[in-house]
């Protein structure tokens, strides 16, 4: 059922109704049997869902439907209805609706009147016919081709009493009608029946509407006409929408609020309902204003009142990189602190002049982007992203936006997206449970927020929890907010080696694209880079010619800015090509196995060859009862440069927080096993599952004087000595910070050449754990194997307070090391001690090597 207009009847029309009957049929009761009542071809027709009169055959055919319809004159009637064909109509598919007939057979001979919708060609119009008998006359003809496609249309037909009839229509299948034609036709002047005929094919068989049908005494208009809507067009052009055509040379007076005045109102020459104003000035993008319209009248004389209608000029604006920026998420809402316990992203629109409609735009978090709605987001305004079915938990906020599904936000780490209507990207997010920064809001109930949401090169840095009570700032500005000009220049990270050809470089920043790709990159010794492949962090680069084993390469990059447009700063890095990796080329250097509370395990490698190598490939595992399980690929390809060092940990932020000492350059970020608090076994495997080196720990070796040997790594001694050997491993000192991260041992004591039988070195050492000769170390050398041996500490009066080695077999040289604790566990006291190894051999050969160390302590004030 279509719903039209309501329209009075003039009072001088009650006569007249009193003679002519009035039909109508809207078909709102859902059947058209009675009120009234139709016949013919009732079994291939319904009244469908919508409440219009359908077709409904599964053949071809022509079917008609009639009611009786008594009109004993045509003067001054008129006839209305709505007519949908959902096909290009033809002379194989056409409808007539008959307003006249003096038979109930419309498909016989006849006198009447109908209009016809559909014909041959592509000049489709709609067309009044006269027919006396069987014979065909029109009487006028609508807009040609207005009807050559699929339509639905409003139709009004009026006849005069002189026999003047007048085709109106809406081509938009309302009561907005226009005239199109007039014609003469005074062959019929009475009626019996009213009703529809349908020609079509079997395609065609269930795609004929009508509704709204009216015929009876013309209705006289006696309501004025009132705006539809108003329209910014341009900044220079308003279109004002009325319910009914306008009388021309009375379309009203206008003016647009405030100080915008109207220089010019037309009346359309095509839609009369349609008057084009031209504003004096030009309308302000984004802006609201307010029409002023008074005296428009319609066709009848009805005149409209003084009006108010208000509208809003916009024009969809292209948004930059970061113009909308992901501003604040609720990630993890459990346990709520203040704020309901629904998932939300906020948006912020970080310039001053741009309105943006977010129609189209999506949001994503790697899966299927989620569409939104139509949204006007203006300059500096925020608006929360919500599930629909979350709208109602934050019911009071006025800038929210329901969404049919908020792709779920992980609450340890996840990649967002936003981007506009042509799928460009205008932000990008991946957070981390670092970015909190806060081991305790981490763990729920408080959004991240962002702290400077203008900065070019946002990063983890510019991101913390929230410090709002409530535990966030919904659709307002962030507590953490703060303006940060970015001033720093950024740095090269590391070099890859793809393959002898291919170089990849990373840069400690969001960098500028366009600066990476033309930037020049010049390499020493000599090799010439042939492409680059640049992205906001990274670039490819491919070489001419291939990297030469055992050399290495100064890579110097000049050009390059970050997207701050600050240069590039420290601009060179040593690389080399890397070189299969066997055991004995690294070694498990340092270990953090008992971190702090918020903590990350932590595994440092060193690379003890002349080798360049590369992490790509290699895994760390752990080992249980003799069994390898729980390997972890590394993630990086960082490449060790002989001598150099790499740090594993799952939480690079959270490493760089808790050692500031640490050399963030070697830190990587990668997952790890999980390792025992207490005692395991860390194992780093090559890519093909070869060990290249197993380090049994346990609180066992950390200084007996540590108590809480938490937050302290357990730092190898002599890269060149057995991992094995429980004596070359010893608590990171105090006075570096607990750990030695990226870098070079507190504890680190190469082992001394033995210039006899059995080198000591320091002579004098200090185990107070400060970083400083902590640590004594016992070298031997044999000129033949197969020597077995012991080594004891004695103190002055000839006491054994250590003993190193007891009946163990040695190689031709070695080394054993003592931090000072007696065998139970004391701190030995300060004086000199004597270090006595004794060795046999099978043939009897027996050597005894007596040294001299002095034990050395902190003098207290």
């Amino acid at each position: 059922m279509f719903l039209h207009r309501s329209f009075l009847f003039a009072s001088a029309l009650v006569g007249t109704l009193a003679l002519h009957a009035q039909f109508t049929d809207d078909f709102g009761d859902g059947d058209f049997t009675n009120n009234p009542t139709w016949e013919g071809d009732a079994s291939v027709f319904i009244v469908n869902g919508d409440g219009q009169l359908q077709l409904n055959n599964s053949v071809a055919g022509t079917s008609q439907l009639r009611s009786a319809n008594t009109m004993a004159s045509l003067n001054d009637m008129e006839w209305r209805m709505r007519v949908k064909l959902g096909f290009a109509p033809s002379s194989s598919n056409f409808a007539r609706v008959y307003l006249v007939s003096d038979q109930a057979d419309l498909n016989g001979p006849l006198n009447g009147y109908f209009l016809q919708f559909g014909e041959a060609g592509s000049a489709d119009a709609i067309e009044l016919f006269e027919q006396t008998g069987t014979d065909l006359g029109s009487v006028c003809r609508g807009t040609d081709a207005e009807i050559a496609g699929a339509f639905d249309v409003g139709v009004q037909v009026k006849r005069s009493a002189a026999g003047v009839w007048q085709l109106w229509v809406d081509p938009t299948g309302g009561t907005n009608y226009a005239l199109q034609a007039t014609g003469s036709g005074t062959a019929h002047g009475s009626s019996s029946t009213i009703g529809v005929l349908c020609t079509y094919t079997v395609s065609n068989a269930d795609s004929f509407f009508f509704d709204d049908l009216y015929a009876g005494p013309a209705i006289v208009d006696l309501s004025p006409p009132a705006i539809l809507d108003v329209t910014a067009i341009s900044a220079t052009s308003v279109d004002v929408r009325y319910t009914e055509a306008l009388a021309p040379g009375a379309i009203g007076s206008y003016d647009i609020l405030p100080f915008i005045g109207v220089a010019s109102a037309l009346l359309d020459g095509v839609d009369p309902s349609i008057v084009h104003l031209s504003p004096t000035t030009a309308l302000t993008n984004g802006s609201t204003y307010t029409l002023l319209s008074d005296g428009a009248q319609d066709a009848a004389g009805n005149t409209a009142g003084l009006v108010n209608t208000e509208f809003t000029y916009f024009v969809p604006l292209s948004a930059e990189p970061r113009e909308v920026v992901i501003n604040e998420l609720m990630a993890d809402p459990t346990p709520p602190v203040g704020l309901p316990e629904v998932e939300f992203v906020e948006l912020h629109n970080t310039t001053t002049t741009k309105t943006f409609d977010l129609a189209d735009w999506t949001f994503s978090d790697g899966g299927t982007p989620v569409a939104l709605p139509s949204y006007l987001l203006g300059p500096g305004e925020y608006v929360v992203l919500l599930a629909n079915t979350n709208l109602g938990a934050y019911g009071s906020l006025p800038n929210k936006l329901g969404l049919s599904s908020l792709p779920a936000l992980n609450n340890d780490g996840d990649a967002l997206a936003l981007r506009d209507n042509t799928d460009a990207l205008i932000d990008a997010v991946t957070y981390s449970l670092d970015w909190y920064r806060d081991a305790v809001k981490d763990d729920g109930g408080w959004t991240l927020e962002q702290i400077d949401p203008t900065a070019p090169c946002a990063g983890p840095g510019n991101w913390r929890a929230s410090n709002a009570a409530a535990g966030g700032t919904p659709g307002a500005q962030n507590s953490v907010y703060a303006i940060v000009p970015d001033v720093i220049a950024p740095v090269i990270t590391g070099v890859t080696v793809s393959n002898a050809t291919s170089v990849g470089v990373t840069f400690n920043e969001t960098m500028d694209q366009g600066s990476v790709q033309n930037a020049t990159y010049t390499l020493s010794p000599a090799i010439a880079v042939s492409s680059v492949l640049a992205s906001t962090t990274s670039a490819q680069l491919q070489l001419v010619a291939e990297l030469v084993v055992g050399t290495v390469y100064t890579l110097s990059i000049s050009g390059a800015t970050d997207c701050a447009g600050n240069a590039i700063g420290s601009n060179s890095i040593v690389f080399a090509r890397p070189e299969p990796v066997e055991p004995g080329d690294v070694v498990i250097n340092e270990v953090l196995y008992d971190p702090v509370v918020g903590g990350s395990d932590m595994v440092e490698l060193y690379n003890r060859s002349n080798k360049t190598l590369s992490l790509a490939g290699w895994q760390l595992a752990n080992e249980s009862e003799g069994e390898i399980d729980d390997i972890i690929p590394i993630n990086s390809a960082l490449l060790l440069l002989p001598g150099t060092y790499a740090l594993i940990t799952e939480d690079v932020a959270g490493t760089l927080a808790l050692y500031p000492q640490s050399a963030a350059d070697r830190v990587v970020g990668s997952d790890m096993p999980s390792y025992n608090n207490d005692e395991g076994v860390v194992v780093l495997l090559a890519l093909d599952g070869t060990s290249l080196d197993r380090f049994a720990y346990s609180d066992d070796l950390h200084f007996t004087l540590v108590n809480n040997p938490e937050g302290y790594t357990l730092e190898r001694v002599d890269p060149d000595r057995p991992s094995d050997d429980n004596t070359n491993w010893q608590t990171a000192s105090d006075v570096a910070g607990k750990a030695t991260p990226g870098f070079r041992n507190s504890q680190y004591a190469e082992t001394p050449a033995a210039s006899g039988e059995l080198n000591i070195d320091p002579a004098i050492f200090s185990p107070d754990n400060d970083g400083f000769q902590d640590v004594l170390t016992l070298a031997y050398r044999f000129e033949q194997p197969g020597f077995v041996g012991t080594m004891s500490i004695f103190d002055i009066v000839g006491r054994e307070v250590r003993r190193l080695l007891d009946n163990q077999l040695l190689g031709t040289e070695g080394a054993v090391s003592w931090n000072g604790i007696t065998d139970e566990g004391d701190k030995a006291r300060m004086g000199p001690y004597i270090v006595l190894m004794e060795v046999y051999d099978l043939n009897g050969n027996v050597e005894k090597y007596k040294r001299t160390v002095t034990l050395a302590h902190r003098l207290e004030r």
